[in-house]
């Protein structure tokens, strides 16, 4: 498939639901070709009460599925089989051929927009009251009654009648009547509805199931009514298009088991047994002693079904209670589950795939007073996304860098933020930081020291030895897990640094030039003059970095991206105001280009398609400047076009004349349009960086001038850039820079997002 610039990559990618495979010695055997699903999105079952006394599905109800339906897979509320399964005054019946013929306008319609649907199947068992069911007594497989009040009548609930044999046997084949109906009505599968303390929950769970016979006792035995109404269900629409509902820790109808682990663990494996598509398991949160029922709280119970139960069910998981867009993706992409089931999010989002698809923003309003009963307010009536005319698009454009997909064209530009304390072992806090910023384009981490000659700045994440790759790893996970991309940015400070900053090693450079005036980082010492690096000094070095790459690689870094700019080492060699060399590391543009060349090569051989480098081909940082930067860049870039890299980022400096008293040109008066000067000579893709906005990113890039665009100060104030950009909402632009280097989460992770923002 191809892939696009949805935030949410994982959460749209196809599946096969109900794919049942059967391998023998030489060939495998297609049992079930299973449902081609779009996306990875269901609409959950929800009772709205829409229906009228006859129980028949009405227009409302088409057209409130199809607006809905771009789902990998639509799932309708609650639809009673019987007269005795009645729980909801509104809710929808499958008992009679009314009933059948309404569902099948709904199937009808849904299927004009290409969407899938499966019905719920409902007995709500004990979880009603005579008087929504004609007198006919509740029915239950004990007769144990659910404590406290029916919210529907506002009665206490009633003893429920205990089921004979013989009832349990026509219940059976109401499910299974009513699964015949629905296949009638064209509906594409089925879904058990067997949690929520329904009637297949109540066989289930101890709280409610005290028989002493074959359907009562052990686990196995309160797991027989449900098996058999799912062989019933599966007889009728084949094991693929099969799901069961299951909420083993929710509380909710007085419900609990004194053992969910080994109960769901036993009805999984049977489940899995009978190949059916998919379960939904509802991560349920009930707190302690939830409604007085003096039950323990569900996490105590279970803190997560889906680790629990992951392994032992081999269909689909369908997530289900709670969960946000940025969950249901990292969930899918981390295997936590298969699908997502989506309540309330799709009462107020008809349009929830598409909003999903392009990140724009949700509708969190719902009116609940509208939300059961009524006609098409608050059922069809809630808007679609209105695209706002001030859109970036051909920032949200996808790239493609060689095998590396990048969603979208805003990538975040290495800073560093000194928030690493020696021995320098990158933090949680650090890994929070690029977790808010996941949803860019690519994360460029922060300048990591090679070795402890390369230190610049004491507050740096560095990675020269196996710990600090340990640190970088976590972060590397964690932006992985919510999606997104990262390199890290490979550093030497060369003579940019202080021998004070790093052990007491003196500063190596490639010739013995000091910068002019202090620095900062050093407490405003002075620049020292730094120690001109001899062959085998270069060679050891461009082995330092070799080594930092692969500890980069073990961390799991996407890439790597080299500075070559801002006055650091790989500059020092590039420009001739610091290289003064006469050997072939100096001299003529291609010796002073050499450096940088055999770096990326050696590079190349770790991360191949995936090396970088950033440079600063106007910028006076550091005491830097070149006498021709033109001839210098022209040649580099014409090299670098040769080395299949990821990418070049070129800084528009904009140095003033005579800056820092060095005494060089204005950046522009050496380049100008440096962009349009430089482009015609590399052939991949280009990064731009320093002050640019948005806006003008957009146009340069359909302009062609670059690619993607490399954000600095944004992305320090808006950790959700891109959603930003994406809906056309203000850009945080108050900026402290008082807690820009160093300090704790204080102007580090304590922004918030737009969302953040609005509840404030």
């Amino acid at each position: 498939m191809e892939k696009s610039n949805t935030p949410y990559q994982a959460l749209f990618q196809p599946y096969k639901l109900g794919l049942i495979e059967r391998t023998g010695c030489f060939s495998t055997t297609v049992v079930s070709p299973g449902l081609e699903c779009k996306n990875r999105i269901t609409l959950s079952a929800m009772t709205r009460g829409r229906c009228g006394q006859d129980l028949v599905p009405t227009n409302h109800h088409a057209e409130y599925y199809a607006q809905r339906a771009a789902g990998g897979f639509t799932v309708t509320e609650s639809a009673s089989i019987s007269d005795r399964s009645l729980a909801y005054g509104g809710a929808p019946g499958i008992f009679n051929d009314a009933h059948t013929e309404g569902w099948k306008k709904v199937v009808d319609k849904v299927h004009s927009v290409k969407g899938n649907i499966f019905i719920q199947l409902l007995h709500c068992g004990r979880q009603t009251h005579s008087s929504l069911q004609n007198g006919q007594t509740p029915l239950a497989p004990s007769a144990v009654r659910i404590r406290g009040q029916n919210q529907i009548v506002k009665k206490d609930f009633e003893v429920p009648q205990e089921m004979t044999i013989q009832d349990i046997n026509l219940v059976v084949k109401q499910y299974k009547e009513a699964a015949e109906r629905a296949r009638k009505a064209g509906f594409d599968g089925v879904e058990l509805n067997a949690g929520h303390g329904h009637l297949p929950d109540q066989f289930l769970r101890d709280s409610a199931n005290k028989r002493t016979d074959s359907y009562g006792g052990s686990a196995q035995n309160r797991c027989k009514f449900l098996l058999e109404v799912v062989q019933q269900l599966v007889d009728v629409f084949g094991a693929g298009r099969v799901g069961v509902k299951l909420t083993p820790v929710t509380h909710h109808g007085d419900m609990n088991d004194s053992n969910p682990l080994e109960l769901y663990q036993t009805l999984l494996r049977a489940l899995s047994n009978l190949k059916i598509a998919y379960v939904v398991l509802k991560n349920e949160s009930d707190p302690e002693n939830f409604q007085d029922f003096g039950y323990p709280a569900s996490k105590k119970q279970i803190p997560c079904v889906y680790s629990a139960f992951r392994n032992y069910f081999t269909g689909a998981i369908v997530a289900n209670g709670g969960i946000t867009l940025e969950e249901a993706d990292e969930g899918i992409r981390t295997g936590k589950f298969d699908f997502v089931a989506f309540g309330q999010l799709f009462i107020s989002n008809p349009d929830l795939v598409d909003r999903a698809r392009n990140g724009y923003q949700l509708n969190r309003s719902i009116d609940w007073g509208t939300a059961f009963y009524g006609d098409q307010k608050g059922y069809t009536d809630y808007p679609k996304y209105q695209v706002p005319s001030n859109i970036l698009t051909e920032l949200m454009n996808p790239l493609k860098i060689n095998d590396l997909f990048l969603p979208n064209r805003i990538t975040m530009s290495p800073m560093d933020r000194v928030r690493t304390p020696a021995p320098y072992i990158p933090t949680e806090l650090n890994v929070k930081y690029y977790a808010q910023r996941a949803t860019a384009g690519l994360i460029v981490c922060e300048a990591t020291p090679v070795s402890q000659r390369s230190m610049s700045y004491p507050g740096s994440p560095c990675i020269y030895n196996d710990d600090q790759a340990k640190g970088w790893a976590l972060v590397t996970k964690a932006v992985h897990d919510k999606g997104g991309r990262l390199f890290l940015q490979l550093f030497h400070g060369g003579r940019k640094t202080h021998s004070s900053l790093q052990n007491g090693l003196e500063p190596w450079a490639p010739s013995a030039i000091a910068i002019r005036g202090n620095c900062y980082s050093a407490q405003n010492k002075p620049f020292e003059k730094p120690h001109e690096m001899t062959e085998a000094e270069i060679q050891f070095t461009l082995q330092e970095f070799v080594d930092a790459a692969k500890r980069a690689k073990t961390a799991g870094f996407d890439g790597v991206e080299i500075n070559g700019g801002n006055g650091h080492l790989p500059d020092q060699f590039l420009r001739d105001s610091a290289n003064k060399r006469t050997d072939q590391w100096g001299g003529s543009v291609e010796n002073r280009c050499k450096f940088v060349i055999q770096l990326i090569q050696k590079l190349n051989t770790i991360f191949p398609g995936r090396v970088s480098i950033k440079l600063t081909p106007i910028g006076h940082t550091g005491d830097m400047n070149d006498s021709n930067p033109i001839q210098l860049y022209t040649y580099l870039l014409q090299q670098l076009s040769k080395l299949n890299l990821a990418y070049v980022t070129l800084v528009e400096d904009k140095s003033q004349e005579n800056a820092d008293g060095h005494g060089y040109p204005a950046s522009d008066k050496q380049i100008q349009n440096l962009y349009k000067s430089l482009r015609p000579h590399y052939k991949g893709i280009l990064f731009a960086n320093h002050s640019i906005t948005p806006e003008r990113a957009n146009q340069d890039i359909k302009d062609g001038l670059y690619d993607a665009v490399s954000f600095g100060q944004l992305y320090i104030n808006n950790p959700d850039l891109v959603y930003r950009v994406r809906n056309g909402f203000q850009l945080n632009t108050n900026f402290d820079f008082k807690t820009y280097f160093g300090g704790d989460e204080k102007g580090y992770t304590d922004f918030p997002t737009f969302e953040e923002e609005k509840k404030q």
